[in-house]
């Protein structure tokens, strides 16, 4: 089957392996979100800089994707669950 990319989806994995957070908490976390997505558009030329909430959308895509189809790593949260605090 053959492979379908999105232009910046490895701007996006290269970014996301850099650091400790996962997608959702990335999503969630209108900072994250803003230095996510800086940090993906530095990576990309200005033709294709991505808006934050588009960036977001795409982020979350290639999380229900999985690593093993091109989507990105699976991260684990750093937290018990719903309603737990942060250890």
């Amino acid at each position: 089957m053959l492979k379908v990319d999105h232009a910046g989806d490895a701007a996006i994995r290269d970014v996301y392996a850099s650091i400790p957070d996962t997608a959702d908490e990335i999503v969630s976390d209108p900072d994250l979100s803003v230095e996510f997505c800086h940090q993906v558009n530095e990576l990309l030329p200005s033709s294709m800089h991505y808006s934050i909430a588009d960036l977001n959308h795409r982020l979350l895509n290639l999380r229900r994707r999985g690593e093993d189809k091109g989507g990105l790593v699976r991260k684990h949260r750093r937290f018990g669950g719903r309603g737990s605090k942060p250890r």
